[in-house]
């Protein structure tokens, strides 16, 4: 499960504070959730403290959506080493496919 809250901290930026998990359908809402406060031109900023688990899918989304210049904050080291060993899962995947 995953609860999204949205705070506004002026009038172009808004900051979705992740509680839970970002596994399954919950990659699907985040990315709605992000694409639309993005398209409204706001400044997005997620807050990832209290985020439990990030699958490799929403470990994906989220480095998409830094590239499109939203900025994570409260990163827990956790996911951070979830990123490494996706990275590392991709790379034995894309050699072995070969």
């Amino acid at each position: 499960m995953l609860k999204i809250t949205k705070v506004v901290s002026a009038s172009q930026e808004v900051t979705l504070q992740l509680d839970g998990r970002v596994t399954g359908p919950w990659v699907e809402l985040l990315r709605e959730s992000a694409e639309s406060n993005m398209k409204l031109g706001l400044r997005l900023t997620l807050d990832l403290e209290n985020l439990w688990f990030v699958d490799c899918e929403g470990l994906a989304l989220m480095k998409s959506l830094i590239q499109l210049g939203v900025q994570p904050i409260n990163v827990p080291l956790f996911i951070v080493e979830q990123l490494r060993k996706c990275e590392s899962e991709q790379g034995e995947r894309t050699r072995n496919e070969f």
